[in-house]
């Protein structure tokens, strides 16, 4: 069976009184609770010169006093079990990451996001990459999705703050309906929602409460056995279990922000992989939304008159003045930052982009041995 994904978002908003919640709704509402109370330990390259990945081999454990979970990193070499101990020390956090069962980084917990301190074996160090290695304390965050060869619809954020022309609940429900995919619907919230759990509440087994947001969404007829997932802004992780060929389509919005989020952290995927499957991201431009101010830094902004009389996608398109420097703009970060970032990662990295009227064909080469293709098409 072909498969989707529908992935909705929710923004900082004050809590407002509201109507009654229909059953999709609630469901969402259900999400986010249990999402609140995730937590995990991760691992992951920031960049690579050279092929390392590195896989979680466990789930997180946690005790009364640490969270522990197992990796293993794989380089062209060699293979190498790493143990990740985050530990409670009276009102101190430190980490212990072992290597190898005997080489061992520590520190104190400054940030939830951290580079590893230096290991004293300086050629395990350089065969792993130190360096380049990040690990994490997550909390409130949903784990990893796996995605799997086969056909996925992407819906992204069907809430009425980005959909406020009320222009998609119809074609995404009909997205949603089709037998052909796989339905995944992912749920969006404020980045760095889990920043504001306490290492000390956590531990003493406190029942903390996040603060919830308006449940604004625009969908109701939802089949009700597609699975929900919370996703910041388009920022969740996905864990690549693709052999030969992914397919992904997407409606939804906005094009310029989480949707180009969730196409960089699903070709992140692969690339922190040992794929070599290809990807066809496919953007439907009659179901998708844009707003005005694309990701920071990037230059996909719209004109602001555009956007007051449609914020279809489609439509946005349709000022010609704009339309090569949008697409420019929208390849660059995928064919510079990320190619440039994980060139050992790769032999070449092929992106072919097409959208009416407009058309490239890049190649990245690198210092790998996998040639990956990923094709973008806007119809």
């Amino acid at each position: 069976m072909k498969k989707a994904i529908l992935l909705l978002s929710l923004w900082s908003l004050p809590l407002i009184a509201q109507t009654e919640l229909n059953a999709f709704q609630e469901r969402a509402r259900d999400t986010y609770l249990e999402t609140d109370k995730n937590y995990s330990l991760d691992c992951m390259y920031g960049s690579n010169q050279r092929f390392q990945i590195i896989n979680p081999v466990s789930e997180t454990k946690r005790t009364s006093t640490t969270l522990e979970r197992s990796f293993l990193i794989e380089t062209e070499n060699k293979k190498i079990p790493m143990e990740f101990v985050l530990r409670r020390d009276g009102r101190r956090y430190n980490y212990e990451i072992r290597f190898d069962k005997e080489h061992l980084s520590t520190g104190s917990l400054k940030y939830r996001e951290f580079q590893l301190n230096p290991i004293g074996n300086q050629a395990l160090a350089q065969e792993i990459d130190l360096p380049r290695l990040l690990c994490q304390v997550n909390f409130a965050y949903a784990h990893p999705y796996p995605l799997s060869d086969g056909h996925y619809h992407i819906n992204v954020h069907p809430h009425l703050r980005y959909d406020w022309m009320r222009k998609l609940k119809d074609i995404t429900e009909s997205y949603l309906k089709d037998a052909r995919f796989e339905s995944l619907i992912l749920l969006e919230t404020t980045n760095g929602r889990g920043n504001s759990v306490k290492l000390d509440d956590f531990f003493n087994g406190v029942d903390y409460r996040l603060k919830q947001t308006e449940m604004d969404i625009v969908l109701s007829d939802v089949p009700e056995d597609i699975p929900l997932i919370v996703s910041p802004a388009g920022n969740s992780e996905y864990i690549f279990n693709v052999d030969k060929e992914l397919n992904v389509t997407f409606t939804g919005g906005n094009h310029n922000y989480c949707i180009w989020n969730v196409t960089r952290h699903i070709i992140l995927g692969l690339l922190r992989s040992n794929s070599t499957a290809s990807i066809n991201f496919n953007y439907d431009s009659s179901a998708i939304v844009a707003q005005r101010r694309g990701v920071e830094g990037l230059g996909l902004d719209f004109p602001k008159s555009d956007i007051s009389r449609s914020n279809l996608l489609k439509d946005l398109l349709e000022n010609k003045s704009i339309v090569d420097r949008y697409h420019r703009n929208w390849l660059w970060y995928f064919q510079n930052t990320l190619g440039k970032r994980y060139v050992g990662q790769f032999k070449t990295y092929t992106i072919h982009y097409k959208a009416p009227g407009w058309e490239r064909t890049v190649v990245v080469n690198g210092n790998g041995s996998r040639d990956l293709v990923v094709k973008i098409n806007i119809f």
